[in-house]
């Protein structure tokens, strides 16, 4: 049975916003957008063969990078398939006798010259960008395109997995569309290998536009200054704190995260709006926005981060703030915003590519309206090029879209201006698959 806590209204809450206590309930579940293609991302015996990562393969001396198509001599990864010698990244599948199908999904016309040719896969689509050296960059073209996650064998991409991996955007025909199941270590910052590495405190601050910001950030007790660490950015509601997120275990996540991640939040400021006011992410002048970007640098600059899995969460005015900060800045792997809306934070809308997202919203929401919820989720959707058609995926209550570059999950359960106790574990399912 779902389980749930009522929230309470804290300081004036009129329509959109309310301050909850969050995540109180911590215990994990079979959460997760059902990502990750368990059978596509290298299959059981062609990882390193013929197929992806073979010597023609995607990767290979003649493939990806070959010297007369984007990935081999005559077509996108391999002789005449997409990333094998003759097949899309197996000796007869994408990765392996079962992973893309004997012939069918991952033979050659799904992954043969027409459709992971020179054409679609060519060096404009399968350079080296986001992709590594084998990818396809952010949005892999073709059957043969691999969405955020690299093409053929080694192609990270941000996600991908090391032999024919998925990334977010799952291999074409060949797999689930979710991508390998834990990806690919992406690009380090600065601060890896640091001899004087960031700790934990509560009291950081930062100077923005003339006020000192106080934030917050949570080092993993066994930190390792040459190990690549996610970063995750967890956000208050209305007139909440970022001690309350702290005290709250960073809405449950920190211990899901066995010490495999790096957590941020902050206090934001009061304001208003003509509908609610109280300490929130109002950003006013561009404020909330200039202390995300100095809370990011300085944890860059002090922290080993894995530059591909920088994540944001957080509910109500957090979830808003979720929502938010991926037309801002182009940095997030992915979002899980809980009961937030669109409307409330202005912000510039400077990118629009794919961004992974797991939305959550009580069906009977009347503070933040569950419609004006689903509004902000469509929005990605649509940047996330997904179709119409879902599929139900755990926790119950959710539904996957299809055909997305990246997952794209939205999540309704039975309840009002609530957190869900199925949250915490499903967010951390579904940030950890990355």
């Amino acid at each position: 049975m779902e389980t749930r806590r009522s929230c309470l209204p804290a300081g004036l809450l009129v329509l959109g916003l309310l301050s909850y206590p969050l995540w109180g309930c911590t215990s994990p579940s079979e959460g997760g957008s059902g990502s990750g293609g368990a059978t596509s991302s290298g299959g059981a015996s062609g990882g390193s063969g013929g197929g992806s990562g073979g010597s023609t393969s995607t990767g290979g001396t003649s493939s990806t990078g070959g010297t007369e198509a984007s990935g081999g001599s005559s077509a996108s990864g391999g002789t005449v398939g997409s990333g094998g010698a003759q097949e899309t990244g197996g000796t007869l599948g994408t990765g392996g006798n079962n992973s893309g199908g004997t012939k069918a999904t991952g033979g050659s016309a799904a992954g043969g010259t027409a459709a992971g040719g020179s054409a679609t896969g060519g060096s404009a689509t399968g350079g080296s960008g986001r992709g590594g050296t084998g990818g396809l960059g952010r949005g892999g073209a073709g059957t043969g395109g691999l969405g955020r996650g690299g093409a053929g064998t080694g192609g990270l991409g941000r996600g991908g997995s090391t032999t024919g991996g998925g990334g977010i955007g799952g291999a074409g025909t060949g797999g689930s569309g979710s991508g390998g199941s834990t990806g690919s270590p992406g690009t380090g910052s600065p601060g890896c290998g640091s001899a004087s590495p960031l700790k934990t405190s509560n009291s950081l601050t930062e100077n923005i536009n003339g006020t000192n910001r106080k934030w917050m950030l949570d080092v993993p007790a066994n930190y390792d200054t040459n190990k690549l660490y996610r970063l995750i950015f967890v956000w208050h509601p209305l007139n909440g704190s970022g001690s309350q997120v702290v005290n709250g275990g960073y809405n449950g996540l920190k211990s899901l995260s066995n010490g495999t991640a790096v957590f941020a939040t902050a206090d934001g400021l009061n304001g208003s709006n003509g509908e609610a006011s109280g300490t929130g992410w109002w950003n006013a002048n561009g404020g909330d926005m200039k202390l995300f970007q100095a809370m990011l640098d300085k944890i860059n600059a002090g922290l080993c981060i894995d530059q591909e899995r920088i994540f944001s969460t957080g509910f109500s005015f957090g979830g808003m703030m979720s929502y938010t900060l991926p037309f801002e800045f182009d940095v997030f792997r992915a979002v899980a915003p809980c009961s937030g809306k669109t409307g409330v934070i202005p912000y510039n809308e400077n990118f629009t590519g794919p961004v992974a997202i797991m939305a959550f919203h009580g069906d009977s929401d009347t503070f933040v309206a569950t419609n004006l919820g689903k509004a902000f989720f469509d929005k990605f959707a649509a940047r996330n090029k997904c179709g119409t058609q879902t599929q139900a995926v755990s926790p119950n209550g959710c539904q996957q879209y299809q055909g997305c570059a990246v997952p794209s999950t939205w999540c309704l359960f039975k309840g009002g201006h609530d957190t869900w106790s199925e949250e915490p574990g499903a967010i951390w399912k579904f940030f950890s698959q990355f």
